[in-house]
């Protein structure tokens, strides 16, 4: 991973389901006002809004250290060119096939509930995709959307090692905190389970091995990330009083 700098904003970039909705308190703990949580609302077809990080004359506004958003090239809103200032991101990932499937139960839930709305409409995720398999063969698209541009199987660690401080992986959250709290010198803290998806159908056997087979790249970066999310981090850069010419 590349080394953190202090001294120039992160993004978190959030992909659904990986424990966003646990993670947000730990950042508002670490970061308060210095964290910076932007807020797309589906209700109202409100799309992601841009901050500007930078002033006048080219420096870092004081007082954002963290920014967070649901970035989507769905949306028009990804990275790297929503904010092609900011070149350090971290993030939970946590294995694609359960990442896809828990967001099929939370929108069949929503949908059940009248509560699930995109782009201004309200929907019902069932009338296109009835099933869990209707919804695996086509749907999963979605999460490569949330990942930085251009990301293949021959460049993926190319990319999270020139892009990323940091990959942590939801089915070890607790390992994951100590190693940020460790990169952002920040306390430890144990975190409750937010916004869980209920299943109220069994998972066929075979879906998982199939999805990927069909989504490989997926697959790889997960598994890179379990592999290296423990290892230790470069020592972050060091801090610097802002707006003071360096050496």
């Amino acid at each position: 991973m590349k080394p953190y700098d202090p001294n120039e904003p992160v993004i978190f970039t959030h992909i659904p389901k990986c424990a966003g909705s646990s993670f947000i308190r730990l950042l508002i703990r670490w970061f308060g006002p210095e964290y910076l949580k932007l807020n797309q609302d589906e209700r109202q077809d409100i799309l992601l809004p841009r901050h500007e990080l930078k002033d006048a004359n080219g420096n870092w506004v004081d007082g954002i250290k963290v920014v967070h958003g649901h970035f989507d090239h769905g949306r028009k809103y990804g990275l790297p060119y929503y904010y092609p200032e900011v070149n350090q991101y971290f993030t939970i990932f946590r294995d694609p096939f359960d990442i896809v499937v828990s967001m099929y139960f939370f929108c069949k839930g929503r949908s059940k509930e009248g509560k699930y709305w995109y782009r201004g409409e309200q929907v019902n995720i069932l009338d296109e995709y009835p099933t869990l398999q209707s919804y695996l063969a086509d749907y999963p698209y979605w999460l490569f959307n949330h990942l930085p541009q251009d990301i293949t199987l021959s460049n993926y660690r190319d990319k999270i090692e020139s892009q990323f401080i940091y990959i942590g992986i939801q089915e070890d959250l607790p390992g994951s905190i100590r190693q940020l709290a460790e990169l952002f010198k920040k306390p430890i803290v144990e975190l409750p389970h937010f916004n869980k998806s209920v299943y109220d159908e069994v998972v066929p056997d075979g879906l998982r091995d199939r999805f990927y087979r069909d989504y490989p790249l997926l697959k790889a970066i997960y598994d890179y990330a379990k592999e290296n999310y423990l290892r230790p981090l470069p020592p972050p850069l060091k801090w610097r009083r802002p707006n003071l010419p360096q050496n």
